[in-house]
């Protein structure tokens, strides 16, 4: 924890900024002075007086939440108060983003020179509230997931001692949101997120492109995988393009995954996830929806039951591809797969709306039906499907901008 000095400048720098912590026994001029006609007592003062307490209690939070990102094991504030969400004091201000960002930036400083902890252990955050979030509030049209992986998730590492690492399969078309939910674990299961000490993500074209050096992979792999897992207690591995893996180093994850690995490949930590991200046989998830939908089902009707039993079989009988022939699937050591639907118009407008608000730019309703309306839609017939997700959006709110 911050002493002596240091804690002081803190404080007096905290203090500086709009907003601040207000000093005990400072006085207030305009309490005491609300009689009529009084200057205090102009209605558009006391608003301001509101808005003022409400932005020196969001300054509060910002401190609490910077100290317990620095000193976690000082952090004495209750769940609750650390990770609820942040009003804005004036009407129409960024002030929670901006105050975060600021706070991200302030750890990042501050942690650049001296150590905030020893181990990549004491940056796990598990913020289930956050996760849940934003899966509900940030993903679009994936109802499925929503309800699967936060359970399933939060289930598997509030269990105290697991018989396996976690398996999870995320299987669809490419714009449909599997590395965007990805990416949601790490930023809420770690501090850090993809900078984390516990979190490694290969990308298997990237990571992995030559076959012939499959043998000198597989060292890396294993090698990475044992030092992640002995540094952090709790681990994630993502592996993306999954489907283009060589069959080589699917077979060395196995005894990771088994409920009972033998003696020489057990893993060090308690609790370990493995992502497996891939478009393969995004295209059955499709034709199994759209069946519903002309069935009369309505999309948030359909259940796992309706996928996930298809989509394994398939997988399973693909002959020109390793993952479904490897011992992974075969032996049922992926726990779930998930599959991602394929989104529809109404999914991509709301994509391109987040990612303007994401850089914190004006919409008119009418940009979001004009950014829409330039993606490809399939079945040719149907026209419901964006083929592409919601992929490419950025790009073309640039066209707008340009």
């Amino acid at each position: 924890m911050l002493r002596g000095p240091w804690r002081q400048l803190w404080l007096f720098f905290l203090l500086l900024l709009p907003g601040a912590p207000e000093p005990r026994g400072a006085s207030r001029p305009w309490e005491g002075t609300d009689e009529p006609g009084s200057a205090w007592a102009w209605p558009g003062f006391q608003r301001l007086q509101e808005q003022l307490r409400a932005a020196g209690a969001l300054s509060k939070r910002y401190w609490t939440l910077f100290s317990c990102q620095v000193w976690p094991d000082d952090c004495d504030e209750d769940e609750e108060a650390a990770t609820g969400p942040l009003a804005p004091p004036f009407p129409g201000w960024r002030l929670p983003l901006l105050g975060q960002r600021y706070l991200d930036l302030l750890t990042t400083w501050y942690c650049s020179f001296k150590d905030c902890c020893p181990r990549g252990d004491c940056r796990i955050s598990n913020n289930f509230t956050g996760l849940e979030w934003d899966l509900n509030v940030r993903l679009h049209g994936q109802h499925l997931v929503q309800q699967l992986v936060l359970r399933t998730v939060r289930g598997y590492l509030e269990t105290p001692q697991p018989e396996k690492a976690l398996a999870l399969s995320f299987h669809g078309w490419s714009g449909t949101g599997k590395n965007f939910v990805a990416r949601m674990l790490v930023e809420n299961l770690y501090r850090d997120g993809l900078m984390s000490d516990c979190v490694r993500m290969f990308i298997a074209t990237f990571h992995f492109p030559h076959p012939k050096y499959v043998d000198l992979y597989k060292e890396q792999l294993m090698s990475q995988i044992r030092e992640t897992q002995q540094l952090c207690h709790q681990t994630l591995f993502i592996f993306d393009e999954a489907e283009k893996l060589h069959p080589g180093l699917l077979e060395v994850l196995g005894p990771h995954l088994e409920r009972r690995a033998p003696e020489g490949h057990r893993a060090e930590s308690p609790w370990t996830i493995f992502l497996f991200l891939s478009n393969l046989r995004g295209d059955i998830i499709n034709e199994v929806v759209l069946k519903l939908l002309k069935a009369g089902w309505s999309r948030e009707e359909i259940t796992m039951e309706h996928l996930e039993p298809h989509l394994q079989a398939e997988i399973v009988e693909t002959i020109d591809n390793g993952f479904g022939h490897s011992r992974l699937v075969k032996e049922n050591l992926i726990d779930y797969f998930i599959p991602f639907l394929p989104l529809e118009y109404r999914h991509v407008r709301l994509c391109a709306r987040d990612a303007f608000l994401s850089q914190e730019l004006l919409y008119k309703e009418e940009t979001l039906d004009e950014i829409a309306q330039m993606m490809v839609y399939v079945p040719k017939e149907e026209q419901l499907f964006s083929s592409q997700g919601c992929k490419s959006i950025s790009q073309r709110i640039n066209y707008f901008l340009s």
